[in-house]
Formats: C-alpha cells, structure tokens, sequence
C-alpha cells in the first residue's frame, strides 16, 4: 500500500495530499509499487488519484511536475520479494541466534537492484516482472549469476527456475538494458573451467553487460548441516586472480574494456599487489569489494595533496579495521602521520572471533569481538569505527556503539566510506 508519510514543504501537492492518503493512481494510471511510481513521475504529473477515509479523491495541477514532493511509509509500496534459493554459499544460512534482526530477511527483490544496487538472481521474476523492466528500461540492472551453466547453476541454488539465468539475461541485451553480473565463486564447483564458461558466455552480452566481478565465497563457522565447503587458499587466490587477469586482458584487446575483476579479497588473500587505480575504469563494481583499496589510495594521495590545515591540538586515537586490511590501513596512517606529526593513530585488526577466522572483511567484524579484542588497549581520545560495520549505530551481533564507548571506556567516531570519511573523522577528533 502507498501510504504517504510526508507531504514536503515545497511540495506543489501542498494542501492537496495529506498524510495518510493513499496513492491509487498517477495521472489516471494505476500504481502498484515505486516503478511504476518512478517511471509515471518522470513522465511529468498533472493530477493523482487518492483514497481517503475510504473515499476517492484527486488532486490536480495546473502545471506538470517530475517531483512531486511525496514519502511514503512503504518505500516500496508494495511488499519486498524474499529469496526462493537455497544457495549452497548462502550467508543467512551461516548465521547463529540472536543477531540483527533485519541480517535474517533472504532479499531477492528485482526492484532493489533500480534502487540500492541490489545483485538479484532473477529466480522469482515473473514474466510480467520482465516485461515492466524492459518497459521501463530499468537500468543498471545487476544480477547474480554465479554460473552460466543451466545444471550447475540449479545444483548451487537449489532451485530449478535458476537454469534460465542466460536466456534472461540475453532477452535484457535484446531490450538494451545495461546489466552488471556478480559471480560469487566457491572451490571446486564454479571455478576452474566452468568460470571460463561463465566469462565467455556472459561476454557475448556486451555491451549491454558492461562489468562483472568474481568474489570467493565467505563462510562462517555456523554451517552444521549445509553444504560442504571451504575458503581459497592463498595459493587457489593467486590462480583466480591469475585467470581473471588473462581473461580480462583478452577482453581489453578484443572489447576495449577489461570487462571482469577480481574482489580486492583475492589479492590481499592471495599476498598480491593489487592493480593500479586506472586498471578499475568505471569502478562499477565496488560495492562488491573491487577496487576499494584502489580508490581508498588515490583518495588518500589527492587530500594529502591539498589538506593543508593543521590539527588544533596534539590527538591520540585508535582505529578498527578487518584482518585483511590491517596492514594497509597501517600503511596509510602511517602516511597521514608522515603530514600531521601531533597525530597519533594505533590501527587494530580485529580478529573475527565470533563468525570464525576465515571471516576477514571490515563489514562482518561484530561489537563483542572489538569489545573482547580492544580491552585494556590503550585507545586515546577516541576509538574510530567504520560506518560498514554499522547500521543504526548497531553491529550485527546487535551490539550498539553505546556499548562499546561503556565497556572501552572510550568515546567513538563513526568513520564514513572513504579515506575523505577517515580524514574528516580525524579532524573532528581533533577539533573537539
């Protein structure tokens, strides 16, 4: 249902729609999520059709709008589309009791991939849902493929509509829309010679398919009665990332753009450098964890570069940060430090206790374990926590960052995405 929870000030709907309306209808069509809302509000508004305290109403403009100044309780409008697969790497399936409540919901909802970049694996799109996205040219759409081939595909997702995923995909390219592909790759099943099927394959959809990244599984040590299954080694990584490189270079010779990456993970796992900042082009696949160190280097360079300002006063502070990606942060403060000499700043690796050691990334680090890990350190004025870790000021254990400024006895900095986010989270720390 489109409950409208705000009417905006500047809203030309002002005095004409009104909290607790329902939205029926934009300019006589009928709405029944945010696509649509989207695609008949870009289209230009004139009037809309309401339902209020049962009865229907319209309001109507003099002038088309593009904006018509209205939230709604639902952002969605409709009901969010959960999972239908039982993917043998789920992450979901790896976790205890008592986390987050919101890390327990299986997302797989077309319509998040238009809005948030949502990968979707297109398992549970009705024929009508395909026609809606090449209706409405809904771009970028991303999906997770995984694997091109129909049987193994099926096998790892445990679901026999998974089969269809290139055919889909191929009819999106027919449509022109521009596609992004995630596979997620797991040891002895999609890897090997059945990535080169799903690199070839997923090849022949360009340019409409403009990136795709190849990211190992994360497994968690909560997985009694699932699948069989085992993290890279560092030597497996150098392989991967190995063939994904030769791939890509073909790509770049043949297409003009190197078309596939390998997560940042499989370098750092794998003791590699990690490819030069321009190497990334687009950087369409960050979110996936590919070029992140890249782009977190080149930030660090350029304010380096112009930040000129000194701190205000001699600072101590401390800094978390995933096992993978302890030495590079270290590396960098220990650049910043080179600039600002009255900054001190310890960088902690947390070790992932709670989910088991083959959990290394930044975003999966709980409360407990930084709680457990950081008492008795010597932390400074304050302790700076990525914002990946968080959200609503909760870990995924659920543990607040309340509860972590109690029991480290500390106060705490949230840091945004970036080193432009680490920078400004010094700086605050300095000036107050």
């Amino acid at each position: 249902m489109a409950i409208i929870r705000c009417v905006e000030k500047h809203s030309p709907f002002r005095r004409k729609v009104f909290v607790g309306d329902e939205l029926v209808a934009v300019n006589g069509t009928p709405v029944r999520d945010f696509l649509d809302y989207m695609y008949q509000t870009a289209l230009g508004v004139t009037d809309l059709t309401l339902l209020r305290d049962g009865k229907t109403v319209t309001a109507v403009l003099k002038k088309p709008t593009e904006n018509p100044g209205l939230t709604f309780e639902n952002y969605l409008m409709d009901k969010q589309r959960s999972c239908k697969n039982k993917c043998i790497f789920c992450f979901i399936d790896q976790l205890p009791a008592k986390m987050r409540e919101t890390m327990y919901y299986k997302d797989d909802d077309f319509r998040l991939s238009l809005v948030y970049g949502n990968y979707v694996t297109m398992t549970n799109m009705t024929e009508e849902d395909m026609e809606r996205i090449i209706r409405m040219k809904v771009s970028p759409f991303n999906v997770s493929v995984h694997t091109t081939n129909p049987e193994l595909r099926v096998r790892m997702m445990k679901n026999p509509a998974a089969a269809n995923v290139l055919l889909q995909m191929q009819r999106l390219r027919d449509a022109d829309i521009n596609m992004r592909a995630q596979i997620v790759l797991c040891p002895g099943w999609n890897d090997g010679e059945e990535l080169t099927r799903s690199l070839t394959d997923l090849k022949s959809l360009y340019p409409q398919l403009s990136s795709i990244s190849v990211v190992p599984v994360g497994l968690t040590r909560f997985r009694d009665g699932l699948e069989p299954l085992r993290v890279y080694t560092p030597e497996e990584c150098r392989a991967v990332v190995q063939q994904v490189e030769a791939f890509a270079e073909e790509c770049l010779k043949e297409l003009g753009t190197r078309l596939v990456w390998a997560a940042d993970e499989l370098y750092l796992k794998g003791g590699l450098d990690l490819p030069e900042f321009d190497c990334y082009e687009e950087f369409e696949q960050l979110e996936n964890g590919v070029g992140m160190i890249a782009t977190f280097h080149r930030e660090t360079e350029d304010l380096m570069s112009f930040i000129v300002e000194p701190f205000l006063r001699s600072i101590r502070v401390s800094s978390i940060t995933g096992k993978i990606t302890e030495d590079f942060m270290r590396r960098t403060v220990e650049k910043i430090g080179k600039k600002f000499t009255d900054l001190q700043c310890t960088v902690y690796g947390i070790e992932n206790d709670f989910f088991g050691h083959d959990v290394t990334v930044t975003g999966l680090v709980t409360g407990q374990d930084v709680i457990a890990q950081l008492r008795g350190k010597v932390l400074g004025d304050y302790l700076l926590i990525p914002q990946v870790m968080l959200r609503d000021d909760k870990f995924l254990d659920d543990v607040s960052v309340q509860d972590v400024e109690k029991a480290l006895n500390v106060k705490v900095q949230i840091v945004e995405d970036g080193a432009e986010g680490f920078a400004e989270a010094l700086m605050r720390s300095a000036k107050d």
